[in-house]
């Protein structure tokens, strides 16, 4: 009984401070949504890397609710991967106290 009060506990700790990681948006949708401009990485890889593995390492010290992918691009003489994206995050919106249907 008390290794699983225990345990849930460690699960419920653990869990309030992970962090979700960003989700990936279509360029197309940040137009038609109220996002907030966050940052603008540059990220440099070597060519035969994941493309996946490569935002995964980047993203998941950030704190951002979506990103776009801007930019793909190779350099096959240098053996490198370029990848350029735009995080945002959805603003927080308050209700008001304006309850008319005007």
């Amino acid at each position: 009984m008390i290794s699983r009060t225990i345990a849930a506990l460690a699960l419920l700790t653990t869990s309030v401070f992970s962090y979700a990681s960003p989700e990936l948006l279509v360029p197309l949708e940040v137009p038609n949504t109220q996002l907030d401009h966050v940052e603008t990485l540059v990220i440099d890889g070597d060519i035969n890397d994941s493309l996946q593995l490569l935002l995964d390492n980047t993203l998941k010290n950030k704190n951002s609710d979506f990103y776009v992918i801007d930019e793909i691009s190779e350099d096959t003489f240098n053996n490198t991967l370029t990848v350029v994206i735009t995080l945002y995050n959805q603003p927080i919106l308050l209700p008001t106290d304006d309850w008319s249907l005007s």
